[in-house]
């Protein structure tokens, strides 16, 4: 094996909680166990031109001051970090810079050259989505400068991404799960629905969804009184945070007199995700946009059953009668009648788990998904550089 020098460059990373950060440390983690050298290249808030190093789990993480106020941003963050970069590509000492977040990380890549290596992009949709269906090609060309591969984790952002990039390379990786990190825990589960009271015999649905629009999670606000009424032992567990929290708070307040079977958990640490997920009997995605869900997949190697939206990249990895139900998005009564099909049916819900465990060890973990990144890192290292 020819060992590479990696340089992960990301404005989004750890400590924050969400698809982007997961992927970056997961992906570079893997890399490092399979001996390649990491290099993270992030941000940290707040005022100040200090530089930190450290240390995260083998990996080498710097990070470059990202103060609250715009033109310091660019400042402080774009500048610093593309001399950075510049650095490492003169000292010669990475082969390969993957980069992820539009915005921030497109200005920084925009004055890189990078001739003696190679230049790869996950495109993770978040802002790509909304450029494209404005039409808005050539600003995405410009925000992607030259890039000598690019990374789409559903066929969806594959085909959107050929669109605007007809003459550069595209391949489809999906998103990943560490097995050791997200598993079946019954133990767990229990302590959790003890913590929460809930009862021992209810059927409890979890999502972790972002309380924003996007997530369409006021569809699931709109079912769950009905669904109440209707079984006598189902609860329901919401963790995440986001603009619409309070709103939907208080309207399942309302809706269903406070009712103790609805427990709303907000914002949580990526270490009260385990716990969380083995809790429930249903996994709940209300997305209306979704690139390749990390949340559904963390969900699948936990051996829950998945209801999801029918859309993105949710039909890639649930696979509709054998690991989960897809539901027509913006609709209360799909929501419900998704988590009636297993709410009803427990043999159902427990056989859909355990194929998605097994996808899960299969194919869609972190390990094999990072085997084809080096493969990808290693065939766009040779055609360029020979």
């Amino acid at each position: 094996m020819t060992k590479r020098r990696i340089l992960m460059l990301s404005s989004d990373f750890l400590p924050n909680i969400g698809g982007v950060a997961a992927y970056v440390y997961e992906v570079s983690k893997q890399l490092l166990q399979e001996g390649h050298e990491v290099t993270v290249l992030t941000k940290y808030d707040g005022f100040g031109w200090k530089i930190r190093e450290e240390m995260l789990d083998g990996l080498r993480v710097i990070r470059v001051p990202f103060a609250p106020v715009k033109k310091l941003q660019d400042l402080e963050y774009v500048v610093r970090t593309r001399k950075i970069i510049k650095g490492l590509i003169a000292r010669k000492a990475i082969d390969v810079i993957h980069w992820h977040t539009l915005n921030k990380d497109s200005k920084v890549m925009r004055g890189i050259q990078f001739p003696q290596g190679v230049i790869v992009h996950t495109n993770h949709f978040v802002w790509f989505r909304e450029m494209y269906r404005a039409g808005q090609f050539a600003k995405l060309q410009r925000m992607i400068p030259f890039t000598d591969h690019i990374i789409a984790p559903s066929y969806e952002i594959e085909e959107m991404s050929r669109a605007v990039f007809p003459d550069d390379g595209v391949t489809r990786i999906p998103n990943g799960v560490d097995p050791a990190s997200f598993y079946p825990d019954r133990e767990l589960g229990a302590k959790m629905r003890l913590d929460l009271g809930v009862p021992d015999d209810h059927t409890v649905v979890v999502t972790t969804n972002r309380m924003s629009e996007e997530k369409g999670m006021g569809y699931l606000i709109d079912a769950i009184p009905d669904l109440l009424r209707k079984y006598e032992k189902l609860s329901f567990v919401l963790a995440g945070d986001g603009p619409e929290l309070n709103y939907f708070e208080k309207k399942i307040s309302e809706s269903t007199r406070k009712s103790p079977r609805v427990h709303f958990l907000g914002r949580i640490r990526n270490s009260d995700i385990l716990p969380i997920v083995n809790a429930g009997d249903i996994f709940l995605q209300t997305s209306l946009e979704e690139g390749c869900s990390i949340s559904v997949l963390e969900a699948m190697a936990c051996a829950k059953p998945v209801v999801a939206t029918l859309i993105g990249g949710n039909p890639d990895i649930v696979r509709h009668g054998v690991t989960g139900v897809m539901i027509a998005p913006k609709s209360s009564d799909a929501v419900a009648q998704g988590l009636e099909k297993l709410i009803s049916d427990t043999e159902k819900a427990v056989l859909y788990g355990e194929n998605g465990k097994n996808a899960v060890q299969d194919e869609l973990n972190w390990e094999q998904l990072t085997k084809r990144i080096v493969a990808l890192y290693n065939k766009s290292l040779v055609r360029k550089l020979g």
